[in-house]
């Protein structure tokens, strides 16, 4: 399960650079009393959930670990699922001004029993299958969730574009998900526009129910409540103000 072997090595990488800070302070007499010691001790694994394929696609476990030299047990309920990508698509009318008032953002609605709710307006998006071409695997979903075809080269890495090379956290005090944000402008005619307008989408075979919706692009924060639309919303416009 590739999550699994990245948490790992993840968690080697952070207990080696304590190590390494713990070695350094005492050779100079000093104690950092600022940095975490966290010491964690086993990982029992709970469940582990499957994708028709057989594939793991999400596994569950706890930590035993505390923070040093209290002693003090740290929350350790971890959900795995891996990385994901999501798309800000930005539909702009072949015959719009130049004020771009007519931009639109190609979002999908279909139901989250998580929240739950059997309307969330989300971008579109989707798990990475662990080849690490985050691009490719953006612009895959962008086409299995809405039709719309997009080249790899097309989308601007909002993600890269902040200084983060791996992905950004939604929810760290349980999962391990980063998200890679993605954004594109296509020029597109009316009649396209009209026919993407409630079009079904998704991948019904695996239980995607999904609705395409356009919202205008001035108005969609305050139009869901998906937070990867937020972020990817003002990473594109730091991104607009810095390519002026």
């Amino acid at each position: 399960f590739p999550p699994l072997a990245q948490w790992i090595s993840a968690l080697a990488t952070q207990s080696q650079n304590q190590s390494q800070s713990q070695n350094q302070s005492q050779s100079q007499n000093q104690r950092n009393t600022g940095d975490p010691v966290v010491s964690v001790r086993r990982i029992a694994i709970q469940s582990v959930d499957r994708f028709k394929s057989g594939k793991i696609g999400f596994m569950k476990f706890t930590v035993d670990a505390s923070h040093l030299p209290e002693g003090t047990p740290i929350p350790g309920v971890v959900f795995l699922r891996g990385g994901s990508v999501a798309a800000l698509i930005i539909l702009r009318p072949a015959d719009a001004g130049s004020d771009h008032r007519d931009d639109l953002v190609a979002m999908t609605e279909q139901p989250r029993l998580a929240v739950p709710d059997f309307q969330l307006l989300e971008l579109p998006a989707g798990m990475l299958d662990g080849a690490g071409v985050f691009a490719g695997a953006a612009a895959r979903e962008i086409q299995e969730e809405t039709g719309l075809v997009m080249q790899p080269h097309e989308l601007v890495d909002l993600t890269d574009f902040a200084g983060n090379k791996r992905g950004l956290y939604p929810s760290p005090g349980a999962c391990d998900e980063f998200v890679r944000l993605f954004a594109c402008v296509k020029h597109v005619e009316r009649k396209e526009l009209d026919r993407l307008r409630g079009r079904l989408g998704g991948l019904r075979e695996d239980g995607e129910f999904i609705t395409i919706r356009l919202v205008p692009l001035h108005q969609l924060w305050r139009s869901t409540s998906d937070m990867k639309a937020i972020s990817a919303l003002y990473l594109w416009d730091q991104y607009q103000m810095n390519n002026k």
